[in-house]
């Protein structure tokens, strides 16, 4: 059974659906609100030795840190001040520390890590090495996203997919014709946008989840050069707006 870490748990969404794809899946998260409604809602997996539930957030050296709370949203908790004040931010809460090297010397390294930590996904990719590297990555992408990008090519990361976390499509792929004709049924129907999409056979629930698993998900690999010169003329052409995940393999 090959093992999957999601960074960033948030509701158990992601999680549930590595579960369901056969997976034995660590969870990282750092709200402990989510951790101890996560411990009810898969008890019989944790039983069963499939699932992992991790309390703690992702420092740099493991050391304790506070966490920013959102009133609005739950999965906006940050460690990050500036990207909960306009969230309806309600106080801290000091949260253990963990390294991703902690991570791996005590659950072995997945075959896919997912990341998704507001704000601080940098801390996971800037840890990973040609000694310590998932098959499998994904993260949010932020301003460091060319950083990021550049560091994963040094480690043996050679080939990057950009999916829009609205469509779960790769950025290629942006106006594909049948989304298009989708999207413009719905406003029709008084819809702005889908609650749910299906990709890889299934259904994910739009900006609320990670989307299919990376060998599964839309769109072709491409290198790492390709992919900056692709970043950076959607952002000239102001086609980055929304939400994205980097996705990228040995």
């Amino acid at each position: 059974m090959k093992s999957v870490f999601d960074i960033g748990m948030y509701d158990g969404a992601d999680t549930a659906y590595y579960l369901e794809s056969g997976h034995r899946v660590v969870a990282v998260e750092a709200n402990p609100d989510l951790v101890a409604a996560a411990g009810q809602r898969f008890a019989a997996e944790i039983a069963a030795g499939r699932l992992t539930c991790v309390h703690g957030a992702i420092s740099p050296g493991g050391e304790p840190v506070e966490l920013n709370l959102s009133g609005q949203d739950l999965g906006s908790s940050s460690l990050y001040a500036d990207r909960v004040e306009e969230r309806r931010p309600v106080g801290t809460v000091a949260v253990p520390g963990v390294t991703l090297d902690q991570l791996f010397e005590t659950h072995g390294i997945p075959e896919y890590l997912k990341v998704d930590i507001e704000g601080a996904d940098r801390l996971c990719i800037l840890a990973l090495s040609r000694e310590a590297r998932p098959p499998y990555i994904s993260f949010e992408m932020g301003d460091d996203a060319e950083e990021l990008i550049d560091h994963l090519e040094s480690v043996g990361y050679g080939r990057f997919k950009v999916i829009n976390q609205v469509s779960f499509r790769e950025l290629a792929n942006r106006r594909h014709l049948g989304d298009r004709v989708a999207r413009r049924v719905m406003r029709c129907l008084g819809f702005d946008r889908p609650l749910l999409v299906k990709r890889a056979g299934r259904f994910f629930r739009s900006e609320h989840s990670s989307g299919p698993l990376p060998w599964l998900g839309d769109g072709a690999w491409q290198s790492a050069e390709a992919t900056r010169t692709r970043l950076r003329n959607a952002a000239a052409g102001g086609q980055l707006s929304g939400w994205y995940d980097v996705h990228a393999t040995i």
